[in-house]
């Protein structure tokens, strides 16, 4: 039973948007906030359940990757059990599977259970985007999405200081447990608060599913094992890229010729759509990389201790706040891809920025370009969000919706994946190139003022050196991660230009 019975695209008044937006924001805040919540704690949960450091990346990858299998069959599910039914289903499944979380006795049980997690917990991004342009009426798009963007980018914010918080006085454990609460409260809020939407009888198109999510799977499994198993030496990676190339063509090719592909492809004839599609993919390689690799700079490099650490990633924020509360003016000065492309310039300057520390960067010289990355990263969300759906039909938002959640997810996974292969390879290589150069004719160790427990002939000798050249070969790792960071905002830039306004744009 719900309290407004009215079909889903309304009309409403105010006070009945206010009674839908808030618990659906509830729902969409939790699987933002416990994506970010992880980030902090996995030095703490590498240590706790004996993870290797190319495996540690696993506790968000297998979220994230799942999100995406998840996401593929949420256009489906909405249309053939509605939206509110699959929304309080995916509240549920998101509530149980935290607790079990939390109790993961092992590495490979928390992996299993974060995977569960991220699939259940699927559809609250897509279906509350669409729930959110159904409640509002086209002329206040724009301030719908920067309330939905807001759920979304507090999870960033919040989850942080959160994540540190739990795990410095509680342990890890509790960033799973605390999700238990809010999801209750979230499912009973909105089982009376949330219309229902039509429902329609569509088959599922199982080639088309099967292949997208064999495809996904593949690649992002050859990403992540890739490193560690020396990518195309092992039968394994070359099985899972052949599988991964293999499934993607039957995909398109099946889409190309079925008569009801699971992806109607009149979607990709809006120009607008297809190009956020491209951005969203860079702008979850570039936040969501660096939303991993920083609070383990500050924690492996720099030793914060996991509170500060959490505080320092927290204070973009304040950048991104600020962004949204700009937002508004700013949209009605500019066209939006200027907005999209001064983001962007944000988050290439601050990583471009990162790539000239050191092990001994300054707090202050940190937060202030973790403002400014948070500024870019507001700013391109918010806009992005807006006009890419700007000249969408209705009928397609749910849809274009779970395309755009999928992207973002994979574009996240892979970025991840990657940061996680450059921070292995560079460290490993980097070490072996400085160790090279040390031996006992070397110039440093007949200069005047060389630290004496830099001795080649004593064991404490040959330790200290060696505790030093792991530390800069880390740190180059970092640098060359970075790097990497600031190439991805570069190839965004100018996809921005292929922007139509609106009013330009033919709405299909």
């Amino acid at each position: 039973m719900h309290t407004l019975n009215k079909p889903a695209s309304g009309p409403f008044s105010t006070v009945e948007r206010i009674i839908i937006t808030v618990p659906v924001l509830m729902g969409s805040l939790l699987h933002a906030i416990n994506m970010s919540t992880a980030y902090v704690a996995l030095p703490n949960i590498q240590g706790n359940l004996s993870a290797r450091p190319d495996q540690i990346g696993w506790v968000i990858t297998a979220f994230v990757v799942a999100t995406a299998v998840g996401t593929v069959l949420t256009g489906w599910l909405s249309g053939r059990f509605g939206r509110r039914r699959v929304f309080l289903g995916s509240i549920a499944g998101f509530t149980v599977t935290s607790a079990l979380c939390g109790i993961a006795d092992s590495f490979e049980t928390l992996v299993f259970y974060r995977i569960l997690q991220g699939f259940v917990s699927a559809p609250l991004l897509p279906i509350s985007q669409a729930i959110m342009l159904d409640t509002y009426p086209r002329r206040l798009h724009g301030f719908a999405m920067s309330i939905w963007s807001l759920g979304m980018i507090m999870g960033p914010i919040l989850g942080p200081t959160i994540g540190a918080l739990l795990t410095e006085y509680y342990g890890w454990r509790y960033l799973f447990s605390i999700n238990i609460p809010v999801g209750v409260a979230a499912f009973v809020a909105i089982m009376f608060t949330l219309p229902e939407a039509e429902t329609r009888k569509q088959a599922l198109d199982w080639i088309g599913v099967t292949s997208l999510i064999v495809g996904v799977s593949c690649l992002q499994l050859m990403l992540d094992r890739g490193e560690r198993l020396d990518w195309f030496d092992s039968p394994e990676i070359v099985v899972e890229a052949a599988l991964a190339v293999l499934a993607i063509y039957i995909f398109i090719v099946h889409s190309l010729t079925h008569p009801r592909p699971y992806i109607n492809l009149v979607i990709f004839r809006d120009r607008n759509f297809v190009v956020g599609l491209s951005l969203i993919f860079m702008f979850g390689i570039a936040v969501f990389s660096s939303l991993f690799v920083l609070p383990l700079f500050l924690q492996n490099v720099q030793e914060y201790p996991v509170l500060s650490a959490g505080w320092i990633v927290s204070v973009r924020g304040i950048g991104t706040m600020f962004a949204m509360l700009m937002g508004g003016t700013l949209a009605d000065r500019f066209p939006a891809k200027y907005l999209i492309l001064l983001g962007l310039i944000c988050v290439g300057a601050s990583n471009f920025v990162m790539t000239q520390w050191t092990s001994e960067v300054q707090f202050e010289a940190i937060v202030w370009v973790t403002i400014v990355n948070g500024f870019g990263m507001g700013l391109m969300w918010v806009t992005l969000t807006t006009v890419t759906f700007a000249t969408l039909a209705p009928s397609f938002r749910v849809e274009g919706a779970s395309l755009f959640a999928l992207i973002r997810s994979i574009g996240a996974s892979m970025g991840t994946s990657v940061i996680v292969a450059v921070l292995v390879r560079s460290s490993q290589v980097n070490y072996i190139e400085m160790r090279n150069h040390i031996n006992t004719f070397a110039e440093i160790f007949s200069v005047m003022g060389t630290p004496s427990n830099w001795n080649l002939n004593t064991v404490a000798g040959v330790a200290a050196l060696q505790n030093l050249v792991l530390a800069q070969a880390e740190m180059v790792a970092y640098l060359n991660a970075f790097v990497f960071l600031v190439g991805v905002a570069l190839v965004a830039m100018p996809l921005v230009f292929l922007f139509k306004s609106p009013s330009k744009a033919k709405i299909e």
